[in-house]
């Protein structure tokens, strides 16, 4: 009998603790190999130009470049990996975001390990794959709506504080990044949350995420 091929995967997660999960829950499939896990975008794109992968797993919140910057790099270095994004947010418009960069699916990283394998084995076999506890209806609706640039309502002080706020700085440390007195980093930043009618940092983070933000 002839051997069938395992499909070649590479998992990219920025933390260790998940990514050597993944892995290890992997090894037990007989029909896939982990040719890689790596926990960055640099060495993902260096992993694929190496290995003819079939199917990528990739978080999305990663440092220096997100998952949805790297999934359009990955296609353009292996048109025919597979993209299926694990994250933790479950939100319709980062779902969707990553869709619109060219994934072929979408789990989240709270679902049961069963169930991601079935959402690696389905994406292989070319379906597209979504969180049963995400509404398909909101997905869609953020597909089909127009662009939202929330970013260029901001002033340029303002933008300051954004970035450093989504890059986990506290207000004391930006204070003393832009030099200004910590009321008014508050001031800032209470104004940043109702341009962006955003209830926290990590709401600002989603943001950033879904326009590209994080790879700045």
């Amino acid at each position: 009998m002839v051997a069938v091929p395992k499909a070649q995967i590479a998992i990219v997660d920025d933390h260790p603790l998940f990514r050597e999960g993944l892995l290890l829950a992997l090894r037990g499939v007989p029909d896939v190999e982990v040719v890689g896990a790596v926990a960055n975008a640099a060495d993902a794109l260096l992993l694929a130009e190496q290995v003819n992968l079939d199917l990528c797993v990739v978080d999305i919140l990663m440092p220096i470049v997100s998952g949805i910057s790297l999934t359009g790099q990955m296609l353009s270095v292996r048109p025919a990996c597979k993209i299926l994004a694990l994250s933790v947010i479950d939100e319709p418009v980062l779902i969707a975001d990553m869709l619109r960069a060219g994934a072929s699916g979408y789990a989240v990283k709270t679902q049961p390990t069963a169930e991601i394998i079935d959402a690696i084995h389905g994406v292989l076999g070319g379906l597209r794959y979504l969180p049963p506890r995400v509404s398909r209806d909101a997905i869609e609706a953020e597909l089909a709506a127009t662009a939202w640039r929330p970013l260029e309502n901001l002033t340029r002080r303002e933008r300051q504080v954004f970035d450093l706020l989504i890059r986990g700085q506290t207000n004391d440390q930006i204070s003393d990044v832009l030099v200004i007195a910590r009321r008014t980093v508050e001031t800032h930043r209470q104004r940043i949350m109702n341009k962006l009618s955003a209830r926290s940092v990590v709401e600002m983070i989603r943001i950033a995420a879904r326009h590209g933000e994080l790879d700045r």
